[in-house]
């Protein structure tokens, strides 16, 4: 019984895999937008042109995300993505060449997003997967948590492009799960490698490490909460020797002199801050994605059926982060933009393994609950997927803006696919910072606009073609496993 429940799983996760790929491929971002994957390109670029730890094209992005330290230009993020970028640079030189211009940046980037970015974001979908079912769901809440993380969270939007908060949000699932599925210490000592690793990509996410500490070591001993914690305190002390190297003591980072606080005082989160983070109109949680409220419920079950320390574990780590967020925020007084723009995916880490807790609740809820949660999550996670980086502070208006300017379609087919082509379309038009939408009104009874209706059509007609063999293929797909379910039961 155990095996044929385990070649199911592993069967879902291979399909729940290659879905979330495919739909995060198909609305693919190659556009290198924010300055944090910048920062990301050039440390590792750099490194393996120059042999030195610091940035060499600083001027492409404006030296954003950037500290210079005693003369040396350096991120201010911890090095954990960058360093994996490093061996993908590499091959990347031999093959195809260095990069050294703002286009091969563009270039390198956007293949990274498709082998990278939506790789690691498919990952976290079918570790929810596995999550969901250690916590008690069945196949349904495990299918239908799984995919509301990968298609009604920021999961959606980070597995288009390329940002720290998904790697971290990765070793974090990993980090729970090795921790917790029984087997040998090289799992537990790997377990705590993975906590640490999150610490690397996001400092916020190393909060994990000592909750599971805590965890491993008061369920199953003091011998085996030592072997978690000589996997997870190497990699802190490495980052600790890193941050002591560039900025002299272990404990500060380049946060601490990119916002000009060498000697930085907690300050106690502003309630309007944190509210904001849960529900406000600039990228709120349970605003954004009300499926989480039934993790929230799903808490309690676990408690109630004896994962109590698995819940406490979600809790405390969603709380110290949003907490923690909220005061990194709160320092920056009435700078709104900063807040808002960063706050949601500050919090990401936190959000998969909180969201696993829902699937034993999903697993009974009705159809109309289900729709009243999932529609409005679903199509918030589409909205940010289609939009692409938001620079501007009203997330969701700028989304809607963009989604009717571009008929709906993702960044790939509104902009880069007709930049490329060489045509103009009605998006690529307006979306220019000297047009505005009355001018494009104008523009449209003239022979201008017809040209650039009907190369709009041509991206909508195109992009529709691919969504609609992309379902066809899925669909096939899932249906092989319901047919595959048909015959091995009795």
């Amino acid at each position: 019984m155990l095996r044929v429940l385990h070649e199911k799983f592993q069967d879902d996760a291979v399909r729940i895999f290659v879905t979330a790929w495919l739909i995060y491929a198909a609305f693919w971002n190659p556009w290198l937008q924010s300055s944090m994957t910048y920062n990301f390109l050039d440390a590792a670029v750099s490194f393996v042109d120059t042999g030195r730890w610091e940035m060499a094209h600083p001027h492409f992005y404006d030296g954003k995300d950037t500290v210079t330290v005693n003369g040396r230009v350096v991120s201010a993020h911890p090095p954990g993505v960058a360093l994996l970028v490093i061996p993908l640079y590499g091959f990347w030189r031999v093959t195809v060449g260095p990069v050294d211009t703002p286009d091969e940046f563009q270039a390198f980037n956007a293949v990274l997003v498709l082998v990278v970015g939506a790789t690691v974001a498919s990952l976290i979908v079918v570790q929810v997967l596995w999550l969901t079912g250690w916590l008690g769901a069945g196949r349904r809440g495990q299918l239908l948590t799984a995919a509301l993380v990968a298609f009604g969270t920021p999961n959606f939007f980070l597995g288009t492009v390329l940002l720290k908060e998904s790697f971290a949000a990765l070793a974090v699932l990993t980090a729970f799960r090795l921790a917790l599925a029984p087997g040998k210490s090289w799992r537990l000592a790997t377990a705590g490698c993975s906590a640490g690793m999150a610490t690397l990509f996001a400092l916020q996410s190393g909060l994990i490490g000592p909750l599971l500490l805590a965890l491993v070591g008061g369920r199953n001993g003091v011998k085996r909460g030592a072997v978690f914690f000589l996997g997870f305190m190497p990699v802190v002390v490495l980052l600790g020797v890193y941050n002591w190297w560039l900025f002299g003591r272990p404990w500060r980072s380049g946060y601490f002199y990119a916002g000009d606080v060498l000697h930085p005082s907690f300050l106690m989160p502003k309630l309007g801050v944190l509210l904001d983070l849960l529900a406000g109109p600039h990228g709120g949680l349970f605003l954004y994605s009300p499926f989480l409220l039934l993790a929230c419920v799903g808490i309690g079950v676990a408690w109630r059926i004896g994962r109590r320390g698995e819940a406490v574990v979600a809790v405390l780590f969603m709380v110290s982060l949003w907490l923690g967020v909220g005061a990194h925020h709160s320092e920056y007084g009435d700078q709104a933009t900063f807040g808002t723009n960063l706050g949601h995916r500050m919090l990401y880490p936190a959000v998969p393994l909180f969201a696993g807790f829902a699937g034993y609740y999903l697993e009974r809820v009705g159809r109309n609950a289900l729709l009243l949660v999932a529609v409005p999550s679903v199509i918030c996670g589409y909205l940010s997927a289609q939009a692409g980086v938001i620079s501007d502070p009203g997330l969701f208006t700028y989304a809607l803006k963009t989604w009717i300017s571009g008929t709906g379609m993702g960044v790939f087919f509104k902009e880069a696919l007709p930049t490329w082509l060489g045509f103009e379309t009605l998006h690529t038009v307006v979306s220019r910072p000297d047009v505005s939408a009355g001018d494009l009104l104008r523009l449209l009874p003239t022979p201008v606009g017809s040209v650039l209706m009907r190369n709009q059509l041509i991206m909508f007609v195109s992009n529709l073609a691919v969504l609609s063999g992309l379902a066809w293929f899925l669909r096939r797909m899932w249906a092989s496993s319901r047919e595959g379910e048909h015959r091995s039961s009795p």
